[in-house]
């Protein structure tokens, strides 16, 4: 049997159509199974968000040497994802904070107040919730008015120490 146009036409429309077909339905694959992960692995050692379909995006990494800033709670948490962190109760650090604020005396300063509330503080957002409820409830940056009491020894030993050696902080089980 021999080829004529008309059935090489047939045969080339019919190839191009489920080339077509093909393709749609790959695409449409691709868009519906894109999930988000988070992996370590990358070319410069940093974590990336990786989306399946082959686009990654760098993760900002939060500053784990200052819990003292009022957003390292809300960093972390960009951080883990969909992972729940064990947070300190806004109650328990409005205590906490109130009684930093009555360690400041006239003439004799109470640090051993000041050690008591960092030795009770489990992990680093916990002091940054401490912070931001110092913040919101006395309108004072809660480093600062420590600093403004404690020596730099002091800052060492009642603070400083005792919040280098806590976790970065602890997931809900």
């Amino acid at each position: 049997m021999k080829m004529t146009k008309t059935m090489w036409w047939t045969i080339g429309g019919v190839g191009i159509a489920g080339l077509g077909v093909g393709a749609y339905f790959f695409i449409k694959r691709r868009k519906k199974s894109k999930e988000i992960s988070f992996s370590t692995i990358s070319n410069s050692g940093k974590p990336v968000k990786v989306i399946r379909g082959g686009s990654a995006t760098p993760v900002e990494e939060p500053n784990w040497k200052n819990p003292f800033d009022m957003n390292y709670i809300k960093d972390v948490k960009k951080w883990l994802g969909r992972k729940r962190i064990k947070e300190l109760s806004t109650s328990t650090a409005s205590k906490y904070a109130l009684e930093l604020k009555r360690a400041k005396g006239r003439f004799n300063d109470d640090e051993e107040a000041v050690e008591n509330v960092f030795k009770r503080l489990q992990d680093k957002t916990q002091v940054a919730s401490l912070s931001k409820a110092f913040y919101f409830n006395h309108k004072k940056d809660m480093w600062q008015y420590l600093r403004g009491f404690l020596s730099d020894s002091e800052m060492k030993k009642l603070v400083h120490d005792p919040v280098r050696r806590l976790p970065n902080y602890r997931l809900l089980t």
